[in-house]
């Protein structure tokens, strides 16, 4: 008897269910498994602030189903359902039909409205990455826009950014405005206090499902980054550019991006199965659907029941756990065990405001900061191993650390340290063993007294600079005028070795280190010093030649636990800064078309 189960989205309860039924059914031949989603790639829908507050880029939260499940049984199907038969158990599109045995329908949410008229024609929502991005460009557009206009009142409302919500999402999102406008005031010499964020939360605080100390944490910390939090007040209505709240309170703004709930796609409302208000299918406690009992759903298309008679809330958790558990039934059914009750196991929740910023609440535990933003990571690359197994989990997190290497703060500078883009990690002991060995070479000149014996160079001693195979031009620029001035090239040479040393160690103008390092390889060569440098060594081999290409391989890995990371960087703005006049000299030649 065969069983065909489709899974219906490729959301976090959607992934997990196709995982799961996978691992527990392939040995059955007689079960099929086929993934459908309107997509051909999996969103990470927790991190798309990220995008639209630009931080990282969109392919990164988005992972090919196929890299997903190419070695498991799991058929993934780019189409888009837009009816079910469920009395003859067909699923169809524009072009194909599919028949299933089993159904667990993981369709996803948008965004609710909450019946605040003018927030589907005037405000952002963030609940795919087509939102990320229509918000990232837009806000591009206004500061680009803010740049060239001269009239005052327009560019206040081009910088200022309004925030309905004050939960996970709206939170996020403050947080990713705060490090952009930060960073683009920098760069274009636009005064920070130009430029307005606002968070508005209907409720008595923001975060409210966090506790109260961690709630205030976060106020205080996005307060204290200027940004205007007003708690207590809905909204009323959004016009064109502008925010008003039911106390009469009017904010223009530009840019209005609305984070006020969740509720199941149309797809779930338009089924015909049985839904709740905010159109969540009805399930029992093993989610099977009231109508079908071969139907499931998951996520937030499903009014799964939760603790004291709740619905369990839209969380990534909460769409794993059902995911799993009905794909564990579906099994259970297929090879006569006993069902399993959905019993919720939530460990907590974690809100990033920008990307060095974070609270947390897990087990019970209770964190700020860098320990609550190294939690909320740890999740991340946690979840990347999970649908990545043995297969992808490495090429999944060194992609999440690349992407999350290229802001300020303590965790960032470390997966920048550890990502695939700083390759130069894997030369880190090798820079640090050369810089030793000439830190060592430094020290036998000053104890040998080159610092001190102003005729050391031309003495005839073991370390001279001429050896037996030495370079005839080489010879003749030693004697016509290094040998001349011995003490004062003696102490170059000393000096010189003692800083490429301190450099490689340090990571602090390895480039320039490095250079130095290959610089003296070449010229110990030239000397035909392969005697002095190798009778130190196992089997006399001269170590000249490893010196020199490693010396080469080594330009640019002070940016990997060195301090190059942090100085270049400061020396690049300090000596390249951008002219405080130039956006002064761009109004002069542009003219908005009205």
């Amino acid at each position: 008897m065969s069983n065909n189960i489709i899974v219906l989205g490729a959301g976090y309860g959607g992934v997990t269910a196709a995982q799961t039924l996978h691992k527990k059914l392939k040995k059955h031949p007689d079960s099929t498994i086929t993934l459908i989603d309107r997509n051909s790639y999996h969103t990470l829908l927790t991190e798309l602030h990220e995008v639209a507050g630009k931080r990282i880029e969109e392919d990164a939260l988005e992972i090919d189903l196929e890299r997903i499940f190419s070695s498991t049984r799991v058929n993934v199907v780019k189409d888009e359902i837009n009816n079910i038969d469920f009395e003859n158990q067909i699923l169809s599109s524009d072009d194909h039909q599919y028949s299933y045995d089993y159904l667990i329908m993981g369709a996803g949410s948008k965004p609710s409205y909450c019946g605040v008229e003018g927030v589907a024609e005037h405000a952002f929502t963030l609940w795919s990455m087509d939102d990320s991005k229509s918000i990232r460009k837009h806000i591009e557009n206004c500061l680009q826009e803010a740049r060239m206009t001269d009239d005052p009142a327009e560019r206040k409302e081009l910088l200022s950014f309004a925030v309905a919500g004050g939960g996970f999402t709206g939170v996020e999102m403050v947080g990713e405005l705060i490090e952009w406008l930060d960073d683009y005031s920098k760069e274009y010499n636009i005064p920070r206090d130009e430029m307005e964020i606002y968070n508005f939360e209907g409720l008595d605080q923001i975060l409210p499902n966090l506790s109260d100390e961690l709630v205030k944490k976060a106020s205080n910390y996005m307060r204290k980054k200027g940004v205007n939090v007003k708690t207590g007040e809905f909204v009323d209505r959004i016009e064109e550019n502008k925010l008003v709240l039911n106390d009469g309170m009017e904010v223009e703004a530009r840019t209005i991006i609305w984070t006020c709930g969740v509720q199941a796609a149309d797809f779930a409302a338009n089924s015909g199965l049985a839904t709740d208000r905010a159109n969540r299918i009805k399930v029992n406690k093993y989610l099977q659907t009231a109508d079908y009992s071969n139907v499931y759903a998951i996520g937030d298309n499903a009014a799964a029941p939760w603790k004291n008679d709740q619905i369990l809330p839209a969380l990534v958790e909460s769409a794993q756990q059902t995911g799993e558990c009905a794909a564990k039934n579906i099994i259970a059914e297929i090879k006569g065990g006993s069902k399993e009750e959905l019993e919720p196991n939530l460990h907590g929740v974690m809100v990033s405001v920008g990307s060095s910023y974070a609270v947390a609440e897990v087990m019970g535990l209770s964190l700020t900061g860098i320990p609550a933003m190294f939690m909320k990571h740890s999740v991340n690359m946690f979840y990347r191993f999970e649908i990545g197994g043995l297969k992808e989990t490495y090429s999944m997190i060194t992609e999440y650390m690349k992407e999350q290497a290229s802001h300020k703060g303590l965790l960032p500078q470390l997966f920048g340290f550890v990502s695939e883009t700083s390759r130069s990690l894997w030369l880190v002991l090798l820079r640090v063993f050369v810089g030793i060995m000439w830190l060592y070479e430094g020290y036998t000149k000053v104890r040998d007294g080159w610092l001190t014996a102003p005729d050391y160079l031309v003495s005839g001693a073991s370390a001279s600079p001429i050896g037996d195979y030495a370079v005839g031009w080489y010879v003749w620029l030693n004697e016509a005028i290094i040998f001349k001035f011995p003490l004062f090239f003696q102490t170059v040479v000393t000096l010189s070795m003692i800083g490429i040393g301190l450099s490689l160690i340090f990571g602090l103008f390895a480039s320039l280190g490095a250079l130095g390092s290959a610089g003296f390889s070449v010229n110990f060569l030239l000397a035909g010093q392969y005697a002095h440098w190798s009778s130190d060594w196992p089997g006399h081999f001269s170590p000249l030649f490893w010196f020199l290409f490693a010396s080469i391989a080594l330009i640019g890995s002070g940016r990997s636990f060195g301090l190059d990371y942090y100085v270049l960087p400061w020396l690049k703005s300090k000596i390249w800064s951008r002219p405080k006049d130039k956006d002064q000299d761009l109004r002069k030649v542009v003219k908005k078309i009205k």
